[in-house]
């Protein structure tokens, strides 16, 4: 019920929301975006759901994540700490992992750090989730091998279109570049 609620709540956000503002700025201030979210969003529908896990400790960010994602036509599964997103991510078959960097057991750069000595999840996406913006975290995000790096607070409703591009990258070859053009960015 509550997440049905939560859901129709987002889904009118999303309306009003659901273009980026004229500055070409999505709304978090993560940077440009290439195409309206709208766009983005129908890509996602066309191609059927796709699957994500969403790693945090806090229900109430996973829950945000989730519904906006599952809105978008992707398939969400969630984990609530690092031992948890290992075995779900090693046995899950996702296509892209969203991961807090501060949890309390396993930390998402020591979660990144596994999955990415693991033959089976070495080449999954993952995209930091964080509070922290300093640039020596950031920078820590990316050296690991994220795909991107969103920072708390960001607008849930454009977190579907930038899952859908990071996606699309992935799917055209073009993560490396993606990956080295975030990282320029921070020098």
């Amino acid at each position: 019920m509550v997440r049905a609620e939560l859901g129709a709540a987002a889904s009118s956000v999303g309306e009003e929301r659901g273009r980026p503002p004229e500055n070409g700025h999505d709304h978090a201030g993560q940077g440009k975006t290439e195409q309206p979210v709208e766009r983005h969003l129908e890509s996602v529908k066309e191609q059927g759901a796709r699957r994500v896990l969403v790693v945090d400790d806090e229900p109430s960010m996973r829950l945000l994540c989730s519904i906006n994602l599952e809105l978008a036509g992707f398939e969400v599964s969630e984990a609530a700490d690092g031992a948890e997103a290992l075995v779900r991510a090693k046995t899950g078959g996702f296509d892209l992992v969203l991961l807090d960097v501060m949890m309390p057991d396993i930390g998402g750069y020591e979660v990144l750090r596994q999955l990415s000595e693991d033959e089976r999840t070495r080449e999954l996406p993952v995209v930091f989730l964080s509070a922290r913006t300093d640039r020596d975290d950031l920078r820590a995000g990316d050296e690991l091998g994220a795909v991107d790096y969103v920072t708390k607070p960001f607008d849930p409703i454009a977190l579907a279109a930038r899952v859908d591009e990071i996606l699309g990258r992935v799917r055209r070859g073009e993560i490396e570049s993606y990956r080295r053009a975030r990282l320029a960015e921070l020098e």
